[in-house]
């Protein structure tokens, strides 16, 4: 009955949608979207991605990916990771503590609120090959990319750690080995911001290039501060470097060796009080003001060191990448926002860890392709928070008590994968994929209350959970311009723990949580590659989702027993004529628990309203409708000068943030539009920006503190901001 209930509604989805993708034969995507290594494809419309694993023809990948190559970053003016979601159906990155530390990222309805060090998130981070690991590394300036790739859906066999949503994989520009070469950039906007940022690379010898980035960026912030005690915020000072070494001695070896490091010292504003218990402030009811009396800062450090090194043997490569990566922050934050010292934080995070994978890739025998490799990941991560609750509770000035969060969890991973494509015919290929992983966690938890609010707890606990996750596909060439493929895959996050406010009847730790997803989809492309168009519909069942959750009573941690998602993606672009070009993004989501018995409650709901079973509610940051559309010129303008005008207008409808689908929990619909013009002759370059023009205010992050006497907090999406980019290549 599943599987008939399954394949009806995908087969409806496929009737709806299948007329879009017919009529969007007129449209697809012409921006090169490839790495240095496939420049010189004779077909310059072809999009190279390696959401496998190897370089592969995005037609011919049976995944719903979108890909972004630089010359689409650029034109977009896109600069992290969170606007390039903006750009995907079906993905966004909400804002506040959990878009610049937590990595809220939202794929398919599937999100993880990463307050501490207990949980992970359900995507897959990964910068040229390597696991990123905890989300404060998310949110990475974009200052060197070849290209990012969006994979949505479990991505199980293949990335393994932690895709059970999907994967965000970014592949950085290779040092080049022939010529130097290298662009500068420098921009000024509105909220006096600065951004520059340049890139060099070239031959040290016939053997040996390197690459050498910088970028920083900093700004006085668009969050007033009313109270003159402490400065504006949500201000930037971000610095990001980025060296690379790459040694090819033959056409049968090459080593890169990479380092990253960002430095960032920016005043986050983290969220805005909307409703305090026990005082009314004209700054609860106007966004972007505060009235802090207490600072808010970030000091966010991050550095990573790899090696990649491939080798050709017999049919394929055999390629190794080892990592080293830790990264740290401080923050302290003002959580009243009001000019009283009434309850202000310091909460940090250190996590270090190193992996390596080692895998072979290539054609063993005719039409056969095979991936397999082993991976492990030793991670080591721990907080240290103090939250100081005003003098008040102690009658003695200066005196508050405190509480003191001491947390760590201790991870091992190992896993085994393989995957194997097979040509059936010339038209029909089968894929046959799986990971095993053995994950192993240890973890502690000491809470010292001194206010009494929620108590003092402490918990230690280990847990190993094994998994394995398979993925199956069937990819078969329509028409030669247009490819279908239906996929089975599955998805696995380990287990994770409650180190946040407990009280004692708190879960301490939660079960691992699985995803099983079906999907069909159509890759068009048209006319030589200048149109192309693919559409996805899918389902996409979960277990035991595991849900942090604010609420009056601490933070909750819950495993909701079952959650459905039902949607469809749709993506076009495509060269309408020699200078104009269009695309378009569009997602739509039924996402909605099954079944959530005692699913949390916000601590400001009225009794009446709270529900004891959540079924039938709308999974958290899961829009019904995320879409994106842009239109593009560019064409001669004078002598060697050519023009470039861009509009692009994104829209996302209601979404919720906690599971009861509270009203003053949730983020109203948005529309955004942003506007690019400038010039360029090839070596300089003039740009004027603008995005969120028309100024909309809307809220991307609310959540409920009454515990500690403020009922709502919101974050808001950045105003309208503006300026000028000047930039000199080589």
């Amino acid at each position: 009955m599943l599987a008939l209930r399954i394949t009806g509604k995908l087969m409806a989805m496929v009737g709806v949608s299948g007329l879009a993708l017919t009529a969007s034969s007129a449209l697809a995507q012409n921006e090169l979207q490839q790495d240095n290594d496939a420049t010189e494809q004779a077909d310059k419309n072809t999009i190279i991605v390696t959401a496998r694993k190897r370089d592969e023809d995005i037609t011919d990948v049976p995944i719903a990916v979108s890909a972004l190559g630089s010359e689409a970053l650029n034109v977009r003016g896109i600069d992290s990771v969170d606007e390039v979601l903006n750009f995907i159906p079906n993905a966004s990155q909400s804002g506040g503590i959990a878009g610049g530390l937590q990595g809220l990222v939202s794929i398919r309805g599937i999100s993880t609120l990463v307050r501490f060090v207990g949980l992970e998130t359900g995507v897959g981070f990964y910068v040229d090959g390597v696991y990123i690991g905890r989300p404060e590394n998310f949110n990475q300036d974009l200052i060197d990319v070849a290209r990012v790739e969006v994979l949505r859906g479990p991505q199980g066999a293949l990335f393994g750690k932690n895709t059970v949503a999907g994967a965000i994989n970014i592949i950085t520009r290779e040092p080049s080995l022939d010529v130097w070469t290298g662009d500068v950039e420098l921009g000024y906007g509105n909220y006096d911001t600065v951004r520059a940022q340049g890139y060099v690379s070239g031959p040290l010898s016939d053997q040996v290039g390197i690459s050498l980035t910088a970028g920083y960026v900093n700004s006085s912030g668009y969050t007033k501060n009313v109270s003159g005690l402490q400065p504006d915020l949500d201000a930037a000072d971000l610095a990001t470097f980025r060296a690379k070494l790459r040694f090819e001695p033959s056409s049968d070896f090459n080593l890169t060796i990479s380092g990253d490091a960002m430095i960032d010292r920016g005043r986050p504003s983290f969220f805005e009080v909307s409703d305090a218990a026990f005082l009314n402030d004209p700054t609860e009811n106007t966004p972007f003001t505060v009235n802090n009396d207490q600072p808010n800062d970030l000091d966010r450090d991050i550095y990573g060191v790899s090696a990649t090194a491939n080798l050709a043997v017999g049919p394929g490569t055999w390629t190794t990448i080892l990592a080293y990566r830790e990264s740290s922050f401080d923050a302290r934050l003002d959580d009243d926002k009001l000019p009283v010292r009434f309850f202000v934080d310091n909460f940090g995070s250190d996590a270090n860890f190193w992996s390596v994978e080692s895998r072979y890739s290539g054609e063993i025998t005719d039409g056969v392709n095979l991936i397999a490799g082993l991976f492990y990941l030793n991670q080591k991560a721990d907080n240290l928070s103090n939250f100081a609750l005003g003098d008040f509770l102690t009658g003695v000035p200066g005196v508050e008590p405190p509480i003191d969060l001491t947390s760590s969890v201790d991870t091992e991973s190992i896993a085994a994968f393989f995957d194997f494509d097979i040509a059936l015919t010339d038209r029909l290929a089968l894929e046959i994929g799986g990971r095993f992983v053995s994950e192993s966690k240890d973890a502690s938890h000491v809470q010292d209350d001194a206010t009494g609010l929620f108590g003092s707890q402490t918990f230690a606990e280990s847990r190993t959970d094994n998994d394995f996750s398979p993925t199956f596909s069937l990819r078969y060439d329509l028409t030669g311009e247009l490819t279908g493929y239906l996929r089975f895959a599955q998805g696995f996050k380990s287990s994770g723990f409650n180190t946040d406010f407990v009280n004692a009847n708190s879960n301490f730790s939660v079960d691992p949580e699985q995803a099983t997803a079906y999907e069909a989809g159509l890759k068009g492309s048209f006319l030589g590659g200048a149109v192309r168009s693919n559409l996805a519909v899918f389902f996409t069942e979960y277990e035991d989702l595991q849900l942090s959750q604010i609420t009056g009573f601490g933070v909750t941690l819950n495993n909701a027993a079952e959650a459905e998602i039902y949607g469809v993606e749709f993506d076009l672009a495509a060269d309408l004529s020699d200078n104009f070009s269009v695309n378009a993004a569009i997602g739509y989501l039924d996402a909605t628990y099954k079944d959530f018995a005692g699913c949390p409650v916000p601590g400001a709901t009225p009794a009446a309203l709270a529900m004891a079973n959540c079924a039938g509610n709308f999974l958290n940051l899961a829009p019904k409708w995320s879409t994106a559309f842009g239109a593009q010129w560019r064409g001669p303008v004078s002598g060697e000068w050519e023009g470039l005008i861009r509009a692009d207008w994104q829209y996302r409808s209601e979404v919720f943030f906690e599971p009861q689908n509270t009203v003053r929990l949730s983020g109203d619909d948005r529309h955004l539009v942003n506007l690019r013009a400038g010039i360029d002759n090839g070596t300089l370059s003039f740009t004027l920006w603008a995005n969120n023009v028309f100024d909309e205010v809307y809220v991307n992050f609310a959540d409920d503190r009454s515990a500690i006497f403020v009922n709502t907090t919101q974050s808001f999406g950045a105003p309208r901001t503006y300026g000028a980019t000047v930039g000199f290549s080589f």
